[in-house]
């Protein structure tokens, strides 16, 4: 997924985890040693302890992050006010800084509620880390998440993950120490749900074929078939997936020792001959209209 704008963050650290996440992912072999030097830095400690959170990002920051992330003056200059968004100590600061930042937003919308909303329905590693909270022993660091999913995903991966669903109120530290989901909806207009939820089935599809060559089938379940279905039933075979899965759930989910994967597929498979004549039909008309001009 391509790291979205400047003028969709709030926070600037979420900002630099997700835009160096997207430039690993375009090339595997880029390192925050390789880009502590693109942005022209003596080394590569600072960047780190900056990215992990350990170091506040400061406004004289923006200089060599501009750098790094490419950005424009106008953009420059939006990070910087964003920064002092982010450090403010007061609420009054926070709503006087916010107004800046509204004059300098191009759209004129300081919100990233939505971007984030929609990052968390799309990507499978936030609905993985919801389910890890309820695992046995799960305490919620950023190395038992990697060590968990077996590195599929870089250990800036899951602070950016982590920092989203704090942000957005999906989980919450407990008084122990350890992490809990609060499962409160991710609500966002539909079309952006839309959208979202695609995303997500493309990936965990992809996951479930690495799983059929990476997992023995001990370990797993696959099952498909097809089947000569009526119109007519559709609804009633969607209903009836739709109460298996929360049977399913209620069944088996909770106090676990392993996250599963339960992906449930019902498509058409073959097309209805009398949509097919229509098609053609249409077509050729299309054809004879065009032959007569």
């Amino acid at each position: 997924m391509a790291t979205q704008s400047i003028y969709h963050y709030q926070d600037p650290q979420q900002f630099v985890l997700d835009s160096f996440n997207n430039l690993q992912k375009n090339d595997p072999s880029f390192s925050v040693r390789k880009w502590s030097k693109e942005m022209e830095l003596k080394g590569h400690s600072l960047l780190v302890m900056l990215m992990q959170g350990k170091r506040n990002i400061r406004v004289q920051h923006s200089e060599f992050l501009a750098k790094g992330l490419s950005l424009s003056s106008e953009e420059k200059v939006y990070l910087s006010t964003l920064i002092q968004y982010k450090n403010a100590k007061t609420l009054e600061e926070k709503k006087h800084i916010a107004l800046f930042l509204q004059e300098l937003h191009p759209g004129q919308d300081f919100n990233s509620t939505e971007v984030s909303a929609f990052i968390a329905i799309s990507d499978w590693v936030y609905m993985a880390i919801l389910a890890m909270t309820e695992l046995k022993d799960f305490k919620g660091s950023e190395e038992e998440i990697v060590t968990r999913l077996n590195g599929k995903i870089s250990i800036s991966e899951v602070r950016s993950a982590l920092i989203r669903l704090l942000d957005l109120k999906l989980i919450k530290w407990r008084e122990d120490g350890k992490l809990m989901a609060t499962y409160n909806r991710v609500t966002t207009s539909d079309d952006v749900s839309n959208e979202g939820a695609k995303e997500y089935h493309r990936q965990v599809l992809d996951l479930a074929k690495l799983a059929i060559d990476e997992q023995d089938i001990s370990e797993r379940e696959f099952q498909s078939f097809s089947m000569a279905i009526s119109q007519a039933k559709i609804p009633l075979a969607k209903e009836m997936i739709r109460k298996f899965r929360k049977k399913l759930s209620h069944a088996v989910s909770g106090d676990g020792d392993y996250v599963y994967q339960t992906n449930i597929q019902f498509f058409q498979l073959t097309k209805n001959p009398t949509h097919l004549s229509e098609v053609r039909s249409v077509a050729m008309d299309s054809t004879i209209n065009q032959e007569k001009k």
